[in-house]
């Protein structure tokens, strides 16, 4: 889940391709977006300098050259995550992760996909998406702006702008992209966003150790949640992998009903 307020960035070391050690997937500020034949390759953050490459590649892209996509990110900005998922909704690629595809990745880009392949050692996470936000305040029994405004460090908006004014956007800014997710996952033919928000909320609250940054699902349980065909490419279980154990909790679709 991310706020529409600045949060602090995961810092995040890529892993080397050939030794597959248990690594974070990239977030650097200026993806690497190329198309090489059939494949598109995206590393690095959800931003929109990887929305402008990404769009400038596709562009004049032949329909149906892209059949594959190669993907390592730990996420970023929901809405470019929103208009990337979009885009790889049109492409609809058989989708590789290597290291990662964590938070507005997990959220947008992988349901959009075709199918999944998980590397070994790689994960597929999430921590929420917006309406996660929504779905708190309503938990505490208090409205989104209130949520918003107990959520910023100190009473201080961002950039030191008046915190009255701050939630006078960015409440209406949050609900347009509650509604722009939701929408996307209408059109790619989820059922809805239980992977995204299934670990929000306080009945899970506290059970995070060590590194680990959200939540996963089995390969069966992904299936369950509507999620596009999974594979993993390592030894024994998806969820008993070093990468999932040392990134993520498991959950189980009853997990995720309120």
């Amino acid at each position: 889940m991310r706020a529409v307020f600045p949060a602090t960035a995961l810092v995040f070391a890529c892993h080397a391709a050939v030794a597959q050690p248990v690594g974070r997937p990239s977030t650097d500020a200026n993806p690497t977006v190329r198309i090489e034949g059939d494949t598109l390759t995206y590393i690095g953050g959800i931003n929109a300098a990887g929305l402008t490459a990404l769009d400038t590649a596709v562009r004049h892209l032949p329909r149906g050259q892209v059949t594959k996509m190669l993907v390592n990110s730990g996420g970023g900005d929901t809405k470019v995550g929103i208009y990337i998922g979009s885009i790889i909704a049109d492409l609809k690629p058989d989708l590789t992760i290597e290291g990662g595809c964590f938070s507005s990745c997990a959220n947008f880009i992988a349901p959009a996909a075709a199918s999944i392949t998980i590397r070994e050692n790689a994960f597929l996470g999430w921590h929420g998406n917006d309406r996660g936000f929504q779905i708190v305040a309503e938990q505490k029994g208090i409205t989104l702006r209130e949520h918003l405004r107990a959520s910023v460090a100190q009473g201080a908006a961002p950039g030191g702008t008046d915190l009255e004014k701050w939630l006078d956007e960015a409440v209406p800014t949050l609900n347009a992209l509650i509604a722009e997710e939701a929408a996307l996952y209408r059109r790619i033919g989820l059922p809805d966003d239980s992977f995204a928000i299934c670990g929000v909320g306080d009945r899970f609250e506290g059970r995070l150790s060590g590194d680990q940054l959200g939540w996963g699902f089995s390969i069966a349980d992904m299936a369950r949640l509507g999620l596009p065909p999974v594979v993993y490419e390592g030894p024994g279980a998806y969820e008993d992998s070093p990468g999932f154990k040392k990134w993520l909790i498991r959950l189980t679709p009853g997990d995720c009903q309120p």
